[in-house]
């Protein structure tokens, strides 16, 4: 199994959240996993932030239809895609919660 992370940094509410996502083993160009973890973020907060009429749950609930689409637009049997979904997400969220949150601020 891999060891490779994918450093990643996220700004909320005067703090700084520091994730180490592990990688899959596959991983073609972890640089492009940033990117693309990155616009996505951006887009949602594009989204978000001045539209008080979205909620939480409107884009939990986009981001897993879109992830519906996106798994079935890979061409292996779809228990494989969902099995492999369930395990990335899970250590997603194990990296997320076992992060570090610091204060953040300009100088």
């Amino acid at each position: 199994m891999s060891n490779a992370t994918l450093s990643f940094t996220t700004l909320q509410g005067g703090t700084a959240r520091r994730i180490e996502f592990p990688l899959h083993p596959l991983t073609a160009n972890s640089g492009q996993v940033g990117m693309l973890l990155t616009d996505l973020l951006e887009t949602i907060t594009h989204h978000t932030e001045n539209d008080s009429r979205i909620s939480d749950g409107d884009v939990l609930q986009s981001l897993c239809m879109t992830l519906a689409v996106r798994m079935n637009m890979v061409e292996v049997p779809s228990r494989s895609v969902r099995d492999l979904v369930s395990a990335l997400l899970e250590q997603a969220d194990e990296a997320v919660t076992a992060s570090s949150v610091q204060p953040a601020g300009t100088a």
